[in-house]
């Protein structure tokens, strides 16, 4: 019995010291959704890791008095703030945000992130339907920002990630991203749904970089959107190795510049997406889409789309390069590339000077390209599509 006794003491005492150091090093544990706010809400908690244990965190707009919740019950990260589950399975810790009122995530996101360099890892996060995102990059208040997100598992949210500037808020921000091992899922292609969206977006001089690794981004409109879209002198570029996109309506729409403003304009904007044994396979959902009824990729340096005035997207350079990329089963094309596009406008194009530029390497050289320097035709012929294999 003493022996026991013993056991059970060494046992506690070392859990204790455990915890002891790790609050040292700046970690907060929680075990229950009302200590996961509190240390989320507390600003004293800028620069830890908040370690959740095992369990359901059921999120909420109000606590269990009926008293509003900070943010709508949505979790906005502190600065240089993590979220961290349980270290090899993340099934084990569920942030549920599928009870959210519109009025708390509508527009925005479950977990929100953009203050300094904030982590999300090990976790599942049970979306919204009524949420733009599980986890984004909102928050203002930062010249630069980064995000780590790692070992997550999300669906049933417009989106899975949105790493986008947005607003004026964040005109000119450096915003870095690195999303590893991760599985997103969406809403049904049927709605404007993305598992993986990367954008500056009404925001002017934005600047992206995101490195994609071992990802699966399936079951929306389009598995990966990358754009400048209503912006001007924006600059995203993408690196995607061994990421897989399928099962989508269109396996990732990739866009220099977009207008579908009516005073707005997207001038002067470069997208590089480059991908090393990525797979763009099995995009056959159906879906709400005008890029010739989806496929693997589509590629344009500048679309624009009624309400928005003709040529008021110019200037725009895309660069794809792929490296031993597969493609296979897709409907319609694998590959279709535009300079330039204008969708339901009365008269004009695009604008000028819009250039894709495509190089294929290794196995990816078999990939078929329907390439259109621009639609309708430029008179200019300065929209153009180069592929080089």
């Amino acid at each position: 019995m003493k022996r026991t006794h013993i056991a059970c003491a060494a046992l506690f005492l070392a859990i204790l010291f455990f915890s002891l150091s790790a609050s040292a090093d700046g970690s907060v544990f929680v075990s229950n959704v009302d200590e996961l706010y509190a240390a989320v809400n507390d600003p004293a908690n800028a620069g830890a890791v908040v370690v959740l244990a095992p369990g359901t965190y059921t999120l909420s707009a109000t606590d269990g008095t009926g008293s509003p919740r900070p943010n709508g019950g949505r979790l906005e990260l502190q600065q240089d703030m993590s979220l961290y589950g349980v270290d090899g399975d993340r099934s084990a810790v569920i942030i549920d945000g599928s009870s959210l009122p519109s009025t708390s995530v509508k527009g925005t996101g479950i977990v929100r992130t953009g203050r300094g360099s904030n982590s999300v890892q090990w976790l599942t996060i049970s979306g919204n339907p009524r949420a733009a995102s599980s986890i984004n990059t909102d928050l203002p208040g930062n010249a630069s920002t980064s995000l780590m997100v790692a070992h997550v598992t999300t669906g049933n949210s417009v989106r899975g990630v949105d790493i986008r500037n947005n607003g004026l808020a964040n005109a000119g921000r450096r915003l870095e991203a690195e999303i590893d091992d991760s599985d997103f899922s969406s809403l049904p292609a049927t709605s404007l749904t993305e598992p993986i969206r990367i954008a500056n977006l009404s925001t002017d001089a934005g600047q992206i970089g995101v490195a994609l690794n071992g990802n699966r981004a399936h079951g929306g409109r389009f598995g990966c959107l990358v754009a400048n879209d209503s912006s001007s002198f924006g600059t995203i570029d993408v690196r995607s190795n061994g990421d897989t996109f399928d099962e989508n309506a269109l396996g990732c729409l990739l866009a220099a510049g977009i207008n579908t403003g009516a005073t707005e304009t997207a001038n002067s904007n470069s997208v590089t997406f480059e991908a090393h044994g990525s797979r763009f396979i099995d995009n056959t959902a159906a879906g709400l889409h005008n890029f010739n009824g989806g496929g693997g990729i589509a590629a344009v340096a500048a679309d624009v789309e009624a309400p928005a005035a003709p040529e008021s997207a110019s200037a725009n350079t895309l660069a794809v390069r792929l490296w031993g990329c597969t493609f296979g089963g897709n409907q319609n094309v694998d590959f279709e590339a535009w300079g330039a596009r204008a969708m339901n406008l009365p008269a004009g194009t695009a604008g000028t000077d819009d250039t894709t530029t495509i190089d294929l390497h290794g196995v990816s050289k078999f990939v078929n390209v329907v390439a259109v320097d621009s639609t309708p035709a430029d008179p200019t012929g300065t929209d153009t599509v180069t592929v080089n294999r």
